[in-house]
């Protein structure tokens, strides 16, 4: 009894009817066969009770629930490794088209006098959330501050930090000129360019450059969130928001914002699919090294600030290149109501930039701008 009181598998029932059949055929083997008719069609009928038996044990083995999923079979694979190898152990190189291998970047970031704090934010979190095999190195361009601060104690501190390091303007020449500076350092396969006020979060950095491995022509910036100015608190975006904004221009050059439009909207395949923008805010995008050159990086001539995020879609756009806006890829920003700079050749700066802007790459609509912008009209002449 102690043999049926166990769980028994379906092997065991089997065996139990096979040695119960035999004992019975020898027992009527021993007997006469007129004495007990109905032993004798039992026995008779032995190998149909037996067949039936087995067939029972079979449909039982095969409904009981399989607790462990199988491996598919194998298909020319490498013989198996013995189960003393060494660990870590190398895996095959899986590549496939959608999913190709993203580039390294080299991320620079532009300042003048910008306070401690914000700048040291700013360069965290880039480090804390990049993966440390696609963050070659963070450039800080220093734009001639005058603060101390931002000088030899600055050098000391970003020493322990390895892959930071600060290169400098001995002059005043603003944004452009700086990060042309920062471009002819850099050695990632990408330049991401941030302002010196942002804060980068964890996923950020990966669907820009998954955009640029996919389409090399490709100039994309994050979706833009923002840090409040007074409180720098995060105004944070709304999670799978269907809502989003691009870049836009009106005649006379001066940047905005405008909801993306419905055929924009209809020709995306879903909610991560990039925004197509007419232009950029310019202070954050990625862009590949290599186009970048190949395109003529910035406009040299540009002076300080101004017009040359305008000046750079437009040269994109006419040199067979798309910029858009990545909605997988998040960084806060803050927006000042003011710049806090000066500019030492005056606010003039902005309209000549804004004129080389339109002479190169308007060709005949440059008039339209110029009647709307009198300024530039008289400085073109």
């Amino acid at each position: 009894m102690r043999f049926f009181r166990r769980r028994s598998s379906p092997l065991k029932v089997a065996l139990a009817v096979v040695i119960f059949l035999f004992i019975l055929q020898k027992d009527a083997g021993n007997r006469d066969p007129g004495e007990e008719p109905w032993l004798k069609n039992m026995v008779q009928g032995r190998g149909q009770v037996l067949d039936m038996m087995l067939g029972a044990v079979h449909n039982l083995r095969d409904s009981m629930p399989k607790l462990q999923i199988r491996a598919p079979a194998p298909q020319d694979a490498a013989p198996p490794a013995h189960p003393a190898a060494a660990l870590p152990r190398r895996c095959i190189d899986q590549k496939f088209k959608r999913c190709p291998p993203l580039p390294t970047t080299s991320v620079v970031i532009v300042f003048h006098n910008e306070a401690w704090s914000t700048l040291l934010r700013t360069v965290y979190s880039v480090l804390h959330s990049s993966p440390a095999l696609l963050l070659r190195e963070v450039i800080l361009v220093d734009d001639a501050s005058t603060d101390e601060y931002l000088k030899e104690e600055l050098d000391r501190y970003v020493e322990q930090l390895q892959i930071v390091r600060v290169v400098r303007q001995r002059e005043r020449k603003g944004l452009i000129t700086a990060r042309l500076l920062g471009a002819s350092v850099a050695t990632g396969d990408v330049l991401t360019f941030l302002d010196a006020h942002c804060e980068c979060f964890h996923g950020w950095l990966e669907p820009l450059l998954s955009r640029i491995a996919e389409e090399p022509t490709a100039v994309v910036s994050p979706d833009i969130a923002t840090i409040d100015l007074n409180t720098f608190e995060f105004s944070r975006p709304v999670q799978n928001g269907k809502q989003h904004s691009r870049g836009n221009f009106d005649w006379s050059l001066t940047f905005g914002w405008e909801l993306v439009p419905a055929r924009e909207r209809q020709r995306r395949k879903d909610e991560t699919f990039p925004i197509k923008s007419p232009t950029f805010a310019g202070g954050l995008f990625a862009i590949s090294r290599s186009y970048f050159q190949h395109i003529g990086s910035y406009d040299d001539q540009m002076e300080i600030w101004g017009g040359e995020n305008v000046e750079m879609s437009f040269r994109v756009w006419q040199c067979g290149g798309q910029v858009e806006i990545v909605p997988c890829s998040v960084v806060g920003h803050v927006f000042r109501s003011k710049s806090p700079h000066s500019f030492p050749k005056g606010t003039q700066v902005i309209s000549r930039n804004l004129v080389r802007l339109a002479e190169v790459w308007m060709d005949a609509y440059k008039h339209i701008f110029y009647r709307r912008n009198q300024q530039a009209a008289q400085l073109c002449r």
